[in-house]
């Protein structure tokens, strides 16, 4: 590959749960919001103990390892909880990680994300109803299905 061709961002999937079935689901997700912002989601790491420390974790380890090598430029995981129980230290490790040249993200959307945008009002919903309606029965609705 030549060193002027772009390449797509390598990403690791990181979930913290006991729950088998659920480590599947939340890593499905994460693996869509990777998708969706064309990143490479080469590994998937996971952890069982949300309450045990994160340094302590063989997955987030595991992850530091991918990040000192090279392997991986970011890390997607689920929601803030998964990485710390308090919110506040989630923020540390996303600082620190961006200060090492990575980013740490949540597929979730939170209401305090700034990233985020913020929920449609009932008015707005109500709007964007009538336009669907309108448009609705301006693309044939009117039409008569026959058999």
């Amino acid at each position: 590959m030549d060193a002027e061709t772009p390449r797509r961002v390598p990403v690791a999937l990181y979930v913290c749960t006991s729950d088998q079935d659920a480590a599947e689901l939340l890593t499905d997700y994460c693996r869509q919001y990777a998708h969706a912002r064309d990143w490479d989601a080469i590994e998937t790491v996971t952890d069982t103990d949300r309450q045990a420390p994160l340094m302590s974790r063989p997955g987030w380890v595991r992850l530091l390892t991918l990040l000192s090598d090279g392997a991986i430029r970011g890390v997607v995981t689920y929601s803030p909880a998964m990485v710390a129980v308090p919110e506040g230290e989630y923020e540390s490790v996303r600082t620190l990680m961006r200060d090492r040249g990575a980013f740490l993200v949540t597929a979730r959307a939170t209401t305090d994300d700034p990233d985020t945008p913020p929920r449609r009002t009932p008015a707005q919903t109500a709007r964007r109803q009538n336009i669907a309606d309108v448009a609705y029965r301006g693309c044939g609705a009117d039409w008569e299905v026959t058999q």
